[in-house]
């Protein structure tokens, strides 16, 4: 075991490399598989492919003594350009649709040097950029090791070729069967599979609790790996293979679950105390720790942290003060002595004759509130002339003040015990004593105030309804301050209409770290805010990346979701919409809302599925719930929406259906007929609806005529048709004299017009038969569905009837 070596592999393929950042790019909109209750991208398993089998090749092939980059960088190189393929056939197929079985050399012809397009366009080949990173002459050994990573593949074209990379063949079976397993059994199959294809005592699991703060516990699971991994210069366990938000599998001895505990436990608060800064509570007139007087981080620390917020208040200027341009370093030691002692205690009475002197004169320029503050300012700005009365006031107060500091119960320590002792939350109070959040025993009162992402007065189910305050225990307090500092750093406000969008490549991440930062900058609904496409080769850092989502409304929320939904497009990644502080859960399909509207469910976008649609060959169980139609359909009620300068075009429109659709184009857009993507949307989504329309258009055009006048013409024999059902209907008519009596009403309707020409029963008939199959096929053939949607039916035969007018010219 070599972990220097682990660490070298990945800074051979990703850190200075471009080889995951493109895959991601090519191949992040395409899914893996083709059932999407085992799916991510193709991308995703790719990347999980490479990363397991290179892991895995490095810790059996380099040895102790062994250089990575003298005796095998040109293998570890060759084994990932030959995983990054290893499902070229897919890629193929999906990107260029061209439906090839296996990894042929026509495959391989398509990705390296693809042909045109439909319209002639070139298309540029090699987008994985396998050649850049490996270099020229090796196509006819990555296609040997293609071949022969699936058992099943037919190895027949490369049998009589020669290659010193043969060895490698072992280790593309063990990352792609290791990706694909991770797929439908995440962490258990890795384990059980890489159990079966390497020796036992080699493979380890470590499984843990699935914490509700998500935060906290992507911060454990990366401190354990680090751990694992020897990053803490401590000793070495193993090569980690990847983890999922509630277990780590890598080769390597086995570690002891309480002395890996007590190492999580020693390190965490180190990896916080530097990853996070925690706020106290100021303004012009009250002070509080919050957090500060629960997480045990060094107290120099925390009377720092109080010192930063008192500069930062001082400097921009409060009730009256004026904004300090230059604050001495050497007072940042008197601050916490100072909100202790003024603002905590309240204390007005000073044994120094000047200090009181002008404490009084303050308070009654002042007042009693604004003292507090306009007498920090006077201390600061007369700092050197009462430089010995602060010496001798702070050796009196700081042991007061580190006795507050002092945290009654640990929360990382506390974190740390539920995290791996099985137990979310250890202890259940009452109601009046349990956390709103987690249920979790807590006496500690939820006081965020008006900026507070949940508000402080606002309706939970564990707080009786008259109660003043919720109640808040020190994990959940402590997942509060990590996630306010991340949003702080990213000018994220942290209020009560702030979600999170949990991005993720699966539930299994083989141990790679794509995006360096945790969190993203908000997304607003209205530019590209995931903007760190960043690729890193850093082996401990979060599970999954943090999106925060500020919603004003519901249209404004949908206008969010597609920018979600295009974000996980374009990444590769899947997406949890959900609550902040709530466990992150990842799901089965590729983007699921957990806070979703009405409006998104009536038009399918609280899920996706898929990424795309099922590949053309597979007949049964289709699905048509994929991010590309959700985020065309968003396309058009965009357009449609711009045109008629909507303010909320996301909520006019509650169907996604053809007659809805075309209602809502025809109604405000002017030249809805010739919008290509809305006609290109229908045929590919709403295909039967559609023809069954243009149908009865066709019949309405045999009866009555080709009109190219007003609307009311072109519609006008269609809504007496709709007009006799629904009288019919309403008459309560069976279904043999209702259709008899529609086709009277419509041959006499036609009959009369001049312009009709010469009407006949059986054209008359065949109109009304097309228009009652459209209705009971579209569930709208009841009084109630007919009358309901009686315009939007005239509107989408008007769209119907113009399509025909349209293409015949």
């Amino acid at each position: 075991m070599n972990p220097d070596a682990a660490r070298d592999a990945h800074e051979t393929i990703v850190g200075s490399t471009d080889l995951y950042a493109n895959v991601i790019d090519a191949a992040g909109q395409y899914d893996a598989k083709v059932d999407s209750s085992a799916n991510c991208s193709l991308a995703a398993h790719i990347l999980n492919a490479v990363t397991v089998g290179v892991n895995a090749f490095v810790y059996e092939a380099v040895g102790e003594d062994e250089d990575l980059y003298e005796d095998y960088g040109e293998d570890v190189k060759v084994l990932a350009a030959a995983l990054a393929l290893h499902d070229t056939n897919k890629f193929v197929r999906e990107a260029y649709g061209v439906d090839i079985e296996g990894n042929t050399s026509e495959t391989f012809d398509w990705y390296f040097d693809p042909e045109a397009d439909a319209d002639g366009e070139p298309r540029e080949g090699d987008p994985f950029g396998i050649e850049e990173f490996l270099g020229d002459g090796y196509r006819d050994t990555l296609k040997y090791l293609v071949q022969r990573t699936e058992t099943r593949e037919n190895s027949t074209e490369t049998r009589g070729i020669d290659t010193s990379f043969s060895g490698l063949e072992r280790y593309c079976r063990i990352g792609d069967s290791a990706a694909s397993v991770a797929l439908r059994d995440g962490a258990d199959g890795v384990y059980d599979q890489l159990c079966t294809l390497m020796s036992e005592d080699d493979v380890q699991k470590i499984e843990f609790t699935q914490l509700e703060q998500p935060i906290l516990n992507d911060t454990l699971l990366g401190t354990a790996k680090e751990i694992i991994a020897g990053e803490t210069g401590e000793d070495t366990y193993g090569v980690v293979i990847g983890s999922s938000p509630d277990s780590i599998v890598y080769l390597g001895n086995p570690i002891d679950r309480s002395a890996l505990k007590h190492a999580v436990g020693e390190r965490a608060p180190k990896r916080i105390d530097a990853e996070f800064q925690f706020d106290c509570k100021l303004n012009w007139n009250s002070f509080g720790y919050d957090i500060l007087g629960e997480v045990g981080i060094p107290v120099d620390r925390k009377e720092q942290n109080i010192a930063d917020a008192f500069r930062e208040l001082l400097s921009r200027g409060s009730a009256g003060v004026e904004g300090f341009e230059h604050i001495p370093e050497a007072f940042d030691r008197y601050f916490a002595v100072l909100a202790k002692a003024v603002y905590i205690d309240g204390q007005s009475d000073y044994s120094n004759s000047d200090i009181q002197a002008a404490y009084d004169r303050i308070e009654e320029e002042q007042g009693v509130q604004k003292v507090k503050l306009h007498f920090v300012a006077y201390l600061v700005e007369n700092y050197e002339d009462h430089k010995e009365f602060l010496n001798e006031f702070a050796e009196t107060v700081r042991p007061e003040l580190h006795k507050d500091l002092k945290p009654e119960t640990d929360a990382i320590g506390a974190v740390v015990d539920r995290f791996f002792d099985g137990r979310i939350a250890p202890n259940l109070g009452s109601k009046d004593e349990m956390c709103f959040l987690c249920g979790a025993q807590t006496q500690t009162k939820y006081q965020k105030g008006l900026s507070g992402v949940y508000r402080t007065q606002e309706y939970s189910r564990r707080v009786p309804p008259h109660a003043k305050y919720k109640s808040i225990c020190e994990v959940c307090n402590l997942e509060y301050a990590l996630l306010s500092f991340v949003c702080e750093q990213h000018d994220v406000s942290t209020n009560n209409s702030l979600e999170i969008a949990y991005f993720y490549f699966d539930d299994f991440l083989g141990d790679i770290r794509v995006r360096s930062n945790r969190v993203g900058n908000i997304v607003q609904g209205d530019g590209d805010e995931l903007d760190d496409p960043e690729i890193t080769s850093d082996l401990i850092q979060p599970q999954y990346f943090l999106q925060p989502v500020y919603v004003l409304d519901e249209n404004h929320r949908m206008a969010v979701v597609r920018q979600v939904m295009q974000a996980a497009q374009e990444s590769g990644m899947k997406v949890v919409i959900g609550r902040p502080f709530t466990r992150f859960n990842s799901a089965d399909a590729v983007f699921a809302d957990e806070e979703a509207t009405r409006p998104q469910e009536l038009l399918g976008l609280d899920e996706a599925e898929r990424f795309g649609p099922l590949p053309s060959f597979i007949e049964d169980n289709r699905t048509d719930s994929h991010l590309r139609r959700a985020l065309q359909l968003f396309k058009i009620m965009s357009m449609v929406g711009q045109d008629a300068n909507m303010s909320n075009p996301y909520l006019q429109l509650d169907r996604d259906t053809f007659h809805s659709i075309a209602n809502f184009a025809v109604v405000h857009h002017d030249h809805a007929v010739r919008l290509g993507d809305l006609e290109s949307y229908f045929e590919t989504y709403h295909e039967t609806a559609l023809m069954d329309m243009k149908t009865v258009a066709e019949r309405g055009v045999n009866l009555f005529g080709k009109q190219f006048d007003s609307k009311y013409k072109k519609t006008k024999i269609f809504r007496e048709a709709l007009d006799a059902f629904l009288s019919g209907k309403n008459q309560q008519m069976d279904d043999d004299r209702l259709i008899d009596y529609v086709e009277s009403q419509v041959y006499a309707a036609a009959d009369r017009e001049d312009y009709a020409g010469h009407a006949k029963p059986e054209q008359a008939q065949a109109f009304v038969e097309a228009i009652r199959t459209y209705l009971a096929e579209n569930e709208l053939y009841d009084l109630k569905k007919l009358s309901d949607w009686e315009n939007a039916l005239v509107n989408s035969y008007y769209y119907a009837y113009e399509q025909i007018l349209y293409s015949d010219k």
